[in-house]
C-alpha cells in the first residue's frame, strides 16, 4: 500500500508540467527593453499653454475681459481653447474664445444630452505662443460669435456673428454674419468668405 501512495504521488509531482494552468520554463528569457523616460513630442508642437495665464499675462487685454475671467459655479473656466496651425509656420498657435457660464452650462448639456444648444462666445484671441510673453495676433469682441477654423484650401479663421430676434429657438439665429481671416505672413487680414 505504501508503494502505491508513493507511486501517486511521484506521479502527481512529475506530472504537474502537464496540467493546464501550470508553469514550464523552457529555454533563455527573451530581453524587453524598459520605455523612454521621456517622452518626445513632433516638431511644431506647442508647449502647452493655460489659456487663463496668458489673457491675464496680456497687458494691453481690456480690463473689463480680464475682469470675467473667474470660475462658474462647477469650477471650470467659461473658455474654449484649441492649438491648431494657422499662419503655415509648422507651429501650433493658441485659439481661445471666452463664453458666459450660462453658455458653458448649456455647451455640456447639449454634448450629454446629444440636443444641440446655440452657444455663442463674447470674445475670441488668437496667441503666437513661440513669442515670450505669447503675442496677440487676432481678437474679435462681440456679443455673440464663434470661431470656426477654416480648412478649405489654405487654412483661415471664420468668425460667425449671430443675432437672435426675440422668437428664434436657442438653435437658431435669425441672422449671421460671417468673416474670414486669414494670415497674409505677417497678421491676419479679413478676406471675402468664398
Amino acid at each position: 500500500m505504501r508503494r502505491v501512495l508513493v507511486l501517486l504521488c511521484g506521479v502527481m509531482l512529475f506530472g504537474g508540467c502537464g496540467v493546464a494552468g501550470g508553469v514550464e520554463v523552457e529555454g533563455r528569457a527573451s530581453q524587453v527593453s524598459p520605455p523612454p523616460s521621456t517622452t518626445t513630442t513632433p516638431s511644431g508642437t506647442p508647449a502647452s499653454a493655460d489659456a487663463v495665464a496668458v489673457l491675464r499675462a496680456d497687458e494691453t487685454l481690456d480690463a473689463k475681459i480680464k475682469a470675467t475671467l473667474v470660475p462658474c459655479p462647477d469650477g471650470s473656466y467659461p473658455i474654449d481653447d484649441r492649438y491648431i496651425d494657422l499662419t503655415g509656420d509648422g507651429v501650433a498657435e493658441l485659439l481661445v474664445t471666452l463664453y458666459p457660464c450660462t453658455d458653458t452650462e448649456l455647451k455640456a448639456k447639449a454634448m450629454a444630452t446629444g440636443v444641440r444648444q446655440a452657444t455663442s462666445g463674447y470674445a475670441a484671441y488668437v496667441y503666437d505662443l513661440a513669442t515670450h510673453p505669447p503675442s496677440r495676433l487676432l481678437e474679435v469682441e462681440d456679443a455673440s460669435l464663434d470661431l470656426v477654423v477654416s480648412t478649405k484650401e489654405r487654412p483661415g479663421l471664420l468668425v460667425i456673428h449671430n443675432r437672435w430676434a426675440t422668437r428664434d429657438d436657442p438653435c437658431c439665429p435669425t441672422d449671421q454674419t460671417v468673416v474670414l481671416y486669414r494670415w497674409d505672413g505677417t497678421k491676419f487680414i479679413e478676406v471675402e468668405p468664398k
